[in-house]
């Protein structure tokens, strides 16, 4: 079984240094972000894990999947990038 892209779009053309610079540092937000989404639960917060919904269970799901795919596709798009 094919496991189905979460990435429907091509990855944005950059002209230069400086607007790769820019989006490297957006993806990198936007990956904190959902980690630190990621990391609330019942397992690490005061809340009851009664409190953990099925829709919050498939979204933490859903979010582990989805920075998995995103550390991946940096760690590839960023293979023979020279930063010095």
């Amino acid at each position: 079984m094919k496991k189905k892209s979460m990435f429907t779009q091509d990855a944005s053309h950059v002209e230069d240094t400086h607007d790769a610079n820019a989006l490297i540092k957006e993806l990198w937000d936007k990956l904190r972000d959902y980690e630190d989404k990621l990391a609330t639960s019942s397992r690490n917060s005061s809340s009851s894990p009664s409190k953990d919904s099925p829709e919050a269970k498939a979204e933490r799901k859903k979010l582990k999947r989805l920075v998995a795919d995103i550390r991946l596709a940096l760690n590839l798009d960023t293979k023979g990038i020279d930063d010095h």
